[in-house]
């Protein structure tokens, strides 16, 4: 058993994915786009890009409609001040039911779920999500790490700072993106 776990944690990312049965069309296109941005730098020098990179990769996989679909429920509302505006940077702003199916352990996320974590980095109310990326599949993800080095880093989940994800609707991405899909410069 131990060999094999560590064949496993041995095999390329790409290959743990492709081997994950459960992983929606979606969900494949989704870490399709994101793997070429591993260890690539995006927006140095500005923090908190997480959600930008994040929409940038589903809008190149699914629509540019994800450049501003955004909801006005998110799952942490409860924890917002009344002058905490939604907008579309925001890390919640795609944590919704409306959007997809609420995942709440890193057991159960596929590969091409986003990632919630949360209180991250700043002085917020306990609970409040922070940080996104896209699950691989094997308790890791991909995501553009909040510091200003800005470099897009795959890493385990963060037990400690999980919050779920969410499983997006498979209606929510529209084929004719796949023709302007970017990639990293």
């Amino acid at each position: 058993m131990l060999a094999e776990q560590e064949s496993v944690a041995a095999a390329p990312v790409e290959q743990q994915w492709q081997d994950n049965v459960r992983a929606s069309a979606m969900g494949q296109k989704l870490v399709a786009t994101a793997l070429p941005w591993e260890n690539r730098p995006y927006r140095v020098g500005e923090a908190e890009q997480c959600m930008n990179w994040t929409r940038e990769i589903l809008a190149a996989a699914c629509g540019e409609h994800f450049s501003t679909l955004e909801t006005q429920k998110p799952w942490d509302a409860h924890l917002l001040g009344a002058d905490d505006e939604l907008l579309p940077e925001h890390v919640d702003s795609l944590a919704a039911d409306e959007f997809g199916e609420k995942i709440e352990s890193i057991r159960a996320l596929q590969p091409g779920d986003l990632v919630f974590l949360k209180n991250t980095y700043g002085d917020w109310a306990e609970g409040v999500l922070t940080h996104v990326g896209i699950a691989l599949g094997d308790g890791r993800y991909i995501h553009r790490m909040t510091s200003n080095h800005g470099l897009v880093k795959i890493n385990q989940i963060p037990a400690e700072d999980f919050d779920s994800g969410i499983r997006l609707k498979d209606s929510l991405c529209h084929a004719e993106s796949a023709a302007h899909s970017q990639e990293p410069h």
